[in-house]
Formats: C-alpha cells, structure tokens, sequence
C-alpha cells in the first residue's frame, strides 16, 4: 500500500507509530517491538488509549540509568533488533535513515546555534511527550575509536529514538507500506519559541529547521504558538521521501484505511492523518 500524510497538525515520532495503530497495525506486535527497544537502554511503559476525537495516543515512558547513547550505539541496537524481529531490508534502510538524518542534523544544529545542553532538562514544549519527543538535541561531538575519526552525536533526552524507529518500521512492515509517502498539504510546524537552559529559539526547532530546507519538505507556520513538528517526526519526513502531491486528491483515492493521532496534550489542531491507497 501507499502512504498519504496530513500533518497539518504536526507530527512527532510517537504519534506517527500511534497513527499506524489506529490505520490497522495490531498494537501487540508493535507495542512488543518497541518495549524491546527500551529494554536495550533500561526499560519501558508503552500503552495506548482513544482520544475523544478517536485518534491513537501513545504514552511511552523510558526508564533509564544512562546519562547518554552515542549516534553508533543506536545503530547497533537498531541492527540488533532488526535481526532479532526479521524486519526487510528495505525497512531496515528506512530506520537507518531516520537515525542518520537526525544525527546528522542535530550536530549542524549544534554547530551553527552553538548548542550546548548537557544534562539540561528543561527544555519542555507544551505539546511534549511523555518520552520528551518535542525535545531531541544529541549535544555533543564524539570520535569514535570505532568509527575513525567521524564526528559522532551523543544522544541525550535524545536516546529513546530507537523506539520510535522500532515502531514506524514494524508499523509500516504490519501494514505492507512501500518505505515512501506523500504530503496532502505542508507540514504545520507550530510557532512560538522552544526553551534551552541558555536561551530560546524560535519554531521551528534548529534541527527540524534544517532537516525541512535540506529535504526540501513543504511546511508553514501555526496554527498555534506551540512546537508541533519535531526533529524526530521531520526525519520520519525525510527518510520517506515526504513531499506535496498535489496529483494526490483524496477524494479520488481508493482509501483502504485511514489513522489519526495525536501527542500526550489534547490541542485545538487537527490530528495526524494517515490515508492508506
């Protein structure tokens, strides 16, 4: 099947695997993946309930005794987990790429706004997770030893990725989704200001704000003051290709299924839409 997105309410990484429950993937089997996830950094609470709109909502809570996970260590665990749940080449590409693309972005980030986080967190938007999805920033740069001398993100708030990309790949593996998609409209990114320990900056995120220009992913401003798109939704984004196609009208599409979802606040937005043709 294919994909179609309506973010103009946003999106994070938890409300896109909640979207895949609500269009059709068995909560189970994903709920099992991603528990596996957070059991390699300490371990996790995962449920799901119905908003009153009917949307999925994901409560993921991550208990862990790490101060950090450095960009290669999530690749291993990723590979780890890939094996251990006979996830396809083709998806195992698309969760490599997620992880890629956002490390990637958050040391440019880093280096072009000088950010310096460590152990800070009070960096909390109003439309934050429970596993703070609104708030990755790996802070630091690293050469590894195994790794030559590459530059190397360290993941802070930032670790638990790796369940939020166990569940869009074993989301989109449950559905038989082509590891591509289009926009039916640009992303909602927010507005307002996101909070540092030295400061602010405005939505979007430094990193989701390069992740968009480097992808060239279509989005606009509002409809609230609130960080509604976060780097980890923008690099779900990029690694499927997420573009407007306008050639996609909804209403001449054979929808198979649809899922809506929203973050951990109940906001005055439309949910994240998921048609599936």
């Amino acid at each position: 099947m294919k994909l179609l997105i309506d973010a103009q309410g946003g999106m994070a990484g938890d409300m896109f695997s909640a979207a895949l429950v609500s269009a059709g993937a068995d909560f189970k089997s994903l709920q099992e993946v991603m528990l596996a996830a957070g059991q390699e950094l300490g371990s996790a609470r995962i449920e799901i309930k119905e908003t009153p709109d009917g949307a999925s909502q994901l409560a993921i809570k991550l208990d862990s005794a790490r101060r950090r996970l450095a960009g290669y260590e999530a690749r291993e665990i990723l590979a780890k987990l890939f094996n251990r749940f006979d996830v396809k080449e083709k998806y195992r590409t698309m969760g490599m790429n997620i992880l890629e693309i956002l490390t990637k972005a958050e040391i440019m980030a880093h280096k072009e706004f000088n950010i310096v986080i460590e152990d800070d967190h009070s960096h909390h938007s109003p439309h934050s997770h429970h596993h703070h999805d609104n708030h990755r920033h790996p802070h630091e740069h690293h050469d590894h030893p195994h790794h030559g001398h590459e530059e190397e993100a360290f993941l802070h708030e930032a670790q638990d990725i790796v369940i939020d990309i166990m569940g869009a790949v074993a989301g989109m593996q449950l559905l038989d989704i082509g590891p591509e998609a289009d926009l039916s409209a640009p992303v909602s990114v927010g507005g307002g200001h996101v909070h540092f320990s030295h400061g602010t900056l405005p939505v979007p995120a430094p990193a989701t704000s390069i992740i968009l220009e480097q992808y060239g992913i279509q989005w606009k401003k509002g409809p609230i003051d609130k960080e509604l798109f976060t780097p980890t939704g923008a690099a779900i984004l990029a690694a499927l290709g997420a573009k407007v196609n306008a050639a996609a009208a909804i209403d001449t599409l054979d929808v198979k299924a649809i899922g809506t979802s929203r973050g951990a606040k109940i906001l005055d937005i439309p949910p994240l839409k998921l048609m599936l043709y």
